[in-house]
């Protein structure tokens, strides 16, 4: 395994494996704990809408790029931080990991869009309170983590939900997807040399100032 530091700052670790399926992954260390009070929920809304349209691709494109390959995308938020990541064939990878860069520093947040998916988050939100398990769970965690930003629930509430705007979606983003709190990884059936320079490319097409 390879592990080290881009010159922007991001972290990465890549591992030689024998299988045909590749995996790739990009962390971004924000979650639940860099919430305001009144933004309660926003990493999660922002994970969802990422997907939602890039200065490239629209919702559409994105939501069938790796399906054309066979290959899967997925994200999901915890109380610390945001994960979007694949799953493909090794031939695809770097297409897949491109696409994650591209997704974590390009999306636009389309008014449209950020509606749509106010409707979805809203859903699960009740979702969860129609579900006893997952209930109990955000209760105890919230009297486990009284006082501090943990105590929020994940999802955030209808009501803080209902609050916020596309301009809030890109401040976040703005303010937490830097290369210092990344790290991305990549596990693959090829040597771990190349994946490092594909890392280090990536990286600097996706921080470099011409690209922003």
């Amino acid at each position: 395994m390879i592990t080290g530091t881009t010159p922007e700052g991001l972290r990465y670790a890549v591992r030689q494996s024998g299988r045909a399926v590749a995996y790739c992954a990009l962390t971004i260390g924000a979650g639940t704990r860099d919430e305001a009070p009144y933004t309660a929920g926003i990493a999660h809304f922002v994970e969802h809408t990422l997907f939602r349209g890039t200065r490239r691709k629209s919702a559409s494109v994105i939501s069938g790029y790796l399906d054309k390959l066979g290959g899967e995308l997925n994200a999901y938020t915890t109380k610390e931080e945001i994960v979007l990541h694949a799953t493909v064939l090794k031939e695809d990878l770097q297409r897949a990991a491109s696409l994650l860069f591209e997704l974590a520093t390009e999306s636009t947040f389309p008014d449209r869009e950020v509606e749509t998916e106010r409707g979805v988050v809203l859903d699960e939100i009740i979702s969860y309170k129609d579900n006893p398990a997952e209930d109990v769970y955000d209760r105890f965690e919230s009297l486990l983590f009284e006082g501090s930003p943990l105590e929020t629930p994940i999802l955030g509430t209808a009501a803080s939900v209902k609050k916020i705007t596309p301009d809030m979606l890109r401040s976040f983003v703005a303010q937490k997807f830097v290369p210092e709190k990344m790290v991305f990884t990549m596990v693959a059936d090829l040597p771990e040399a190349r994946m490092e320079k594909m890392v280090l490319k990536l990286t600097e097409n996706a921080f470099s100032q011409s690209h922003r």
